[in-house]
C-alpha cells in the first residue's frame, strides 16, 4: 500500500506523524487552507515520479540534483515555496520511495512489489476558467496543471460522438469539431458551456477527462494510438524523435525500439486526484458526480481516486455508497441488490476497507476519521460544522424568548 509521512510543509504540522495511507478512494477534509491541496498535490506528484522512473524518463541522479525535485516538479502545483528548513517528506510507492529532508531528495528502488504503470491526472479546482471563455488555450501563464487538464479535456472533447451524457439526468455535452464549440443540451434548450452555470463549467471537465482517461486504459477498441492522452503523447513523440537522431543505432535496432516504445505505452490503472469534488454544485449534483467518479474508479481493480472537499454532503454520500457496498457484499438475494443499487447503483458502491477519509485541522495536525458499524463516523469536522449552526440557531431562538417575554 503506498503511503505517505510529511511535517512542516506549508500550512502541514503533523506534529503526531500521521501516517497517510492511501485505499481506493482516498479523502480530505477540513477548512480553508488546511492543507488539503498540498497534500493531494505531493500525492499526485510522487506518483507521477514514480512512473517516470519505472518507465525510463529520467534517472534518479537527475531527479535529486539542482533541488529539481522541489524546484521544477513541486513547480508545476505551485508548491515549491511551501517547503521549510524543518520540511520532512517520505513517500512508500510500489517501486519507489522517496525521502526529502534537510533539504535534499533522496530515492530508492522498491524490490518485489508488483507495479502497474498508472495513468496520473490532476484536476484544479480552478478548473472553472476552461470553460468561462472562449478559446482559454490562448490565455498566456495558465497554472501548469490547469494547462496539462484543458489538454486532455479538449482531447475528451473530441473523442465525444453524437452527445456525452451527464450525471445529472437530462443534460449531455456535444462538441462541434469544426468550430470547437462545446455545447450543454438540455430536454429544451442548447446553449454554449461558457454560457452555462457554474456548476456544468466546473462539473464538466472534471466528468469528461475522467471517463476519456480511464476509458483509453479499458476499452481496447478505443485508437489509443491517435487519442493517448497529452502528456503520453508529447513523451512518446519526444522519445521517437531522438531515437530517430540518434546516429548510434543501426535501422533494425531503431525500428525494434520504436515498435516496443508503441506496445508499452500503454497504461494499466488510472490515478485520478479531484480537488473540490463539490464545487459550484447543489447538494444532489454533488451526489450524482461523485458517484459518476466512484463508478470510473471501480472500472479497473488499480484505479485509484483522491478527493478534498468542504461539504459535508460529499462525505455522507460517501458514506451512503459505502454503506450500500457492504450490505450488497453480505446478501445473494436479487430483490435485495436492486433495492440496494435504487439507492446507491452497483457500479458506485465501495466496502470499508476501499475507503479511508483524513481530516487535516487548522493547526496542521492530521487524524484519521474514525468508522462505526463499517461506514465513516459522522463526527467530523464538515459535519460538525453543521452542528454548530444548529448550535448558534438555538441560541438565537433562546434570545427570541427573552424578547418576546418581556
Amino acid at each position: 500500500m503506498k503511503r505517505l509521512l510529511l511535517r512542516n510543509i506549508g500550512p502541514i504540522r503533523n506534529g503526531n506523524n500521521v501516517w497517510l495511507e492511501m485505499h481506493k478512494v482516498t479523502t480530505f477534509c477540513g477548512p480553508q487552507g488546511a492543507g488539503k491541496s498540498t497534500v493531494a498535490k505531493l500525492l499526485s506528484t510522487f506518483c507521477w515520479l514514480e512512473k517516470a522512473l519505472t518507465r525510463g524518463d529520467f534517472l534518479s541522479k537527475e531527479l535529486v540534483t539542482y533541488d529539481r525535485f522541489r524546484k521544477k516538479y513541486c513547480g508545476f502545483h505551485n508548491i515549491q515555496n511551501y517547503f521549510k528548513d524543518d520540511t520532512y517528506i517520505r513517500f512508500e510507492g510500489d517501486k519507489y520511495c522517496f525521502v526529502y529532508e534537510n533539504g535534499k531528495l533522496e530515492v530508492t528502488q522498491i524490490n518485489g512489489h508488483d507495479y502497474v504503470r498508472p495513468q496520473v491526472m490532476y484536476i484544479p479546482a480552478e478548473r472553472n476558467l476552461l470553460n468561462v471563455v472562449d478559446r482559454s488555450e490562448k490565455i498566456k501563464g495558465i497554472p501548469s496543471s490547469l494547462d496539462v487538464l484543458l489538454g486532455e479535456y479538449r482531447r475528451s472533447l473530441r473523442a465525444i460522438s453524437g452527445a456525452e451524457s451527464l450525471p445529472i439526468m437530462g443534460y449531455s455535452v456535444q462538441y462541434d469539431k469544426l468550430n470547437q464549440i462545446a455545447w450543454l443540451k438540455g430536454n429544451d434548450f442548447k446553449v454554449r458551456i461558457t454560457e452555462s452555470a457554474s456548476g456544468f463549467q466546473s462539473m464538466i471537465p472534471t466528468v469528461l477527462v475522467s471517463r476519456y482517461l480511464n476509458r483509453l486504459i479499458t476499452d481496447d477498441s478505443f485508437d489509443a494510438i491517435t487519442q493517448e492522452s497529452n502528456e503520453e503523447s508529447e513523451r512518446t513523440d519526444k522519445t521517437i524523435q531522438n531515437l530517430l537522431k540518434d546516429k548510434t543505432l543501426d535501422d533494425a535496432t531503431r525500428l525494434s525500439l520504436i515498435k516496443q516504445l508503441s506496445t508499452n505505452k500503454k497504461n494499466g490503472r488510472f490515478f485520478n486526484v479531484v480537488e473540490e469534488i463539490e464545487q459550484n454544485l447543489f447538494p444532489d449534483s454533488q451526489r450524482y458526480v461523485l458517484y459518476d467518479l466512484l463508478k470510473i474508479n471501480n472500472a479497473l481493480k488499480g484505479n485509484q481516486l483522491v478527493l478534498t472537499t468542504h461539504s459535508p454532503y460529499i462525505l455522507n454520500y460517501l458514506s451512503l455508497a459505502v454503506k450500500a457496498g457492504n450490505l450488497s457484499a453480505h446478501t445473494e438475494d436479487e430483490k435485495n441488490l436492486n433495492s440496494i443499487a435504487e439507492i446507491v447503483p452497483e457500479n458506485a458502491q465501495v466496502i470499508t476497507s476501499d475507503v479511508v477519509i483524513y481530516e487535516i485541522s487548522m493547526s496542521g495536525e492530521i487524524s484519521k476519521v474514525g468508522s462505526e458499524y463499517g461506514i465513516p463516523d459522522d463526527n467530523n469536522y464538515l459535519n460538525n460544522a453543521l452542528g454548530d449552526a444548529n448550535e448558534m440557531y438555538d441560541r438565537l431562538m433562546d434570545i427570541e424568548d427573552q424578547i418576546c417575554r418581556k
